[in-house]
């Protein structure tokens, strides 16, 4: 009887340091799989983490619109308008980031096949807005260049519709860094459109239009600093 107990005691003592070990792996995986689970996807710790910078400044844009003819020179209407310009970027999101740009115009000439036309409603304007992803060449210490493809959509109030347009852009921005903090913001896009989407469209569509657009405007960023700048550079 002795001999039985002293060979359980001698099991026991031989088998709790596995079965201790085993409780131990036990616990580490399901904290691990727990940690797992908890994590956030990259996405989104992507978006989190994001920088965002905001750009303002002045703009410039100028409308075609062509109405083809049979048997005669086709019509060509443009605008020209003034007005100012708000941008909201992503930074270090991965390979790209996204740009939104809004604009509020003012019309100041129009012409009908070159021909300058008088405005009868003074109070005509236009919204414009630019959605895009946004590659950003960096490799040059003293100017970067960014370049863009998105959707670009602009509603126009003209003297007899309501103009709706929306298509395909296509945008070129260079970066010049005058201080640490302050950085001066040149773009320009140029976009092909459907005017074809608001109250004309039964009246008088037409058979093309484009746009292009040229803004200057200045960033003020603490969070995305300018690691080079023109302006209170150190030696």
């Amino acid at each position: 009887m002795k001999i039985r107990k002293i060979f359980l005691t001698a099991a026991l003592i031989l088998i709790s340091p596995l079965l201790f070990a085993q409780e131990s792996e036990d616990k580490s995986t399901e904290e691990t799989e727990i940690t797992k689970a908890t994590e956030l996807p990259p996405a989104f710790v992507a978006w989190k983490n994001t920088k965002l910078t905001f750009t303002e400044g002045i703009s410039y844009a100028q409308i075609t619109r062509i109405e083809t003819i049979p048997n005669a020179p086709n019509y060509i209407r443009e605008t020209m308008l003034g007005g100012a310009f708000f941008s909201v970027r992503t930074n270090d999101l991965s390979l790209f980031d996204f740009i939104f740009t809004l604009s509020a115009y003012y019309p100041f000439y129009n012409a009908f096949n070159g021909m300058p036309q008088k405005t009868h409603n003074m109070f005509n304007y236009a919204l414009d807005s630019f959605l895009g992803v946004v590659y950003t060449y960096d490799r040059l210490s003293w100017v970067k260049i960014d370049t863009a493809l998105g959707m670009h959509y602009m509603f126009q109030l003209t003297d007899e519709y309501y103009m709706h347009y929306m298509g395909l852009g296509l945008m070129l921005g260079i970066q010049f860094p005058l201080t640490r903090h302050l950085t001066l913001i040149e773009q320009n896009y140029f976009s092909l459109d459907n005017a074809n989407l608001g109250s004309n469209k039964n009246v008088q569509p037409f058979d093309g239009s484009y746009q292009y657009h040229i803004s200057l405007g200045l960033r003020y960023s603490k969070k995305v600093p300018n690691e080079y700048h023109y302006i209170g550079k150190l030696p």
